[in-house]
């Protein structure tokens, strides 16, 4: 059964009532009615609406409940000193049924064809030359053996088109003569004494079922598809029992300019220096010792 968080103004803490409670049925029915009655006193027509700068197209806002202060508490969780405008606080300690515990829920349906719906939306305009600017910021402290994440994302497609679980687009209008990176998503390791296991990590599916076509698509353009630039004291990249694929005429570079390589190119495995053939296996030929 669905329940009503009710704020009390004299102490904030909060209490929980049953929607179907006799007192509290019976103030919600002559709030309404009071509004009705209002309501049809005080006819106001589109024209008046429009003036005021409200399209009339889309209905009135409608509220219910108690005022909420700037702060709101559940319980005493561990606190960060924040400098915050609004702050919303909840500590339990559930021991029943698995079910989810939110803090704030938002609940979000679009049905028209033609929309853009956006249901959390967050600007950050930034002026600082100091300091750190985050529009959205995560933070999990793990305590205990359960699976965590920091940012969660579940998308379920039951329809044709493009459907993405975390988007980012990233733009550089800067053309000054400093040095700048802009960077679509930064993983970055910080203090501990052991070290994590994958800094990106794409899990195999249920079943062990293939559920990508292909696990990583690099379909942009530039200069460098990969930049291996770290240092891995064991292997570069480990293949495990995966083959690496190049079209043909397409080379592997030996020498880190790209002019001494190794290509396959109308029947023959060529060593080439720069645009010339220095030596070459006829693929076609008779096995014998090189």
């Amino acid at each position: 059964m669905f329940r009503f968080l009710h704020f009390n103004q004299s102490d904030n803490a909060p209490t929980v009532r049953n929607p179907s409670d006799s007192r509290y049925a019976g103030r919600r029915n002559f709030l309404r009615r009071g509004l009705l009655t209002l309501i049809g006193g005080l006819f106001v027509s589109k024209r008046v609406l429009a003036a005021a700068g409200r399209d009339p197209r889309h209905p009135t806002l409608v509220t219910e409940g108690e005022t909420l202060k700037t702060t709101v508490m559940q319980g005493q969780p561990p606190l960060e000193p924040l400098d915050t405008v609004v702050l919303f606080e909840r500590a339990d300690n559930h021991r029943g049924r698995a079910d989810t515990h939110e803090v704030l829920s938002l609940i979000h349906e679009e049905k028209g064809p033609h929309s853009f719906p956006w249901t959390l939306y967050a600007e950050l305009t930034s002026h600082q030359v100091i300091g750190d600017a985050v529009v959205l910021c995560s933070r999990l402290i793990k305590k205990g053996k359960g699976w965590t994440a920091g940012h969660h994302s579940e998308v379920f497609t039951h329809a044709p088109g493009v459907a993405i679980g975390v988007n980012v687009e990233v733009s550089n209008f800067y053309t000054g003569p400093d040095s700048t990176e802009v960077i679509g998503v930064n993983i970055q390791p910080t203090h501990g004494p052991r070290p994590c296991q994958y800094g990106l990590h794409i899990q195999q599916g249920e079943g062990g079922r293939v559920q990508f076509e292909k696990a990583i698509g690099l379909n942009g353009g530039g200069a460098v598809g990969v930049d291996l630039a770290g240092h891995f004291k064991e292997v570069g990249i480990d293949m495990h029992d995966n083959s690496i694929r190049l079209n043909e005429g397409a080379g592997i570079e030996l020498d880190g300019v790209g002019k001494v390589r190794l290509r396959y190119h109308k029947g023959r495995i060529e060593f080439m220096n720069g645009d010339r053939c220095i030596g070459h296996i006829n693929t076609n030929g008779t096995d014998h010792d090189l």
